[in-house]
């Protein structure tokens, strides 16, 4: 495993690509697919289709009572809940994939033979 600089410059930029993709992975997937349910008549089809991104506001919804959340809750719940999740998930899937450059090592160079022998 490599360490020094190099590593910890390549765990930053992961981490970073990991919160873009944290922020754009749902925000595509809700642009894409909200207004495609709109042409499906099958509504288990459209339950299921917003399950990856409504999931903060089903948990939320199952352990705490309805009159406690307002609109600020939920909407803090849902946006940073997504967030963390697929930056995680991004973080993951970079991390499994994301291989280091490989450096050339070059030897040092020869030692000088001392000219007082």
């Amino acid at each position: 495993m490599p360490t020094g600089a190099g590593t910890i410059i390549a765990a930053m930029k992961r981490l970073a690509l990991s919160i873009v993709g944290g922020v754009v992975i749902p925000f595509l997937y809700t642009i894409i697919v909200g207004p495609l349910t709109t042409y499906s008549d099958n509504s288990a089809l459209n339950l299921y289709a917003g399950y990856p991104v409504r999931w903060p506001i089903l948990i939320l919804y199952r352990f705490f009572p309805v009159d406690f959340l307002n609109e600020m809750i939920l909407s803090l719940s849902f946006i940073g809940g997504n967030v963390l999740l697929y930056t995680f998930v991004t973080y993951i899937v970079l991390s499994a994939f994301w291989k280091p450059k490989a450096t050339s090592r070059v030897p040092p160079p020869p030692v000088q033979p001392s000219l007082n022998s």
